[in-house]
């Protein structure tokens, strides 16, 4: 079964609807992942490329609620969003509370989103660089 196709990722994507016309929404999922994050210290040499894509989707949605980028198509937003909240889901196809394999699904569903969406990250990051080289 493709994890995107999943129930638990459908309902996420379902959800990211609701969240991506509200900036506070969106405010809060990033403050929630940020959070649940953080509290993965411990595991974060194992899942380093995981942290990192993870960040970039979400340095994309504050540029997105800031207005700062805008060039965000619906569709990738909607994608963002739902793989940010699935992976806040404590209960989804792997529950996170299953020692080494709770994270299993977090992950794939990142980078199949991920590379799902890569055009448009590739855009975001060379917007990035071109402000860092102003």
């Amino acid at each position: 079964m493709s994890y995107l196709k999943s129930k638990s990722f459908q309902n996420a994507l379902k959800k990211a609807a609701g969240v991506a016309t509200n900036p506070d929404k969106i405010a809060d999922l990033l403050g929630s992942v940020t959070e649940k994050m953080s509290g993965m210290d411990g595991q974060k040499q194992r899942v380093t490329e995981f942290f990192d894509k993870v960040k970039t989707m979400m340095r994309m949605l504050r540029s997105y609620i800031s207005g700062e980028y805008r060039e965000i198509p619906w569709k990738s937003l909607l994608m963002i969003i739902g793989a940010l909240l699935y992976f806040m889901m404590p209960i989804d196809m792997i529950p996170d509370f299953i020692p080494l394999t709770g994270l299993a699904d977090d992950i794939t569903i990142v980078f199949l989103v991920f590379g799902s969406i890569n055009e448009d990250i590739e855009n975001f990051l060379e917007y990035e660089q071109s402000i860092k080289n102003k």
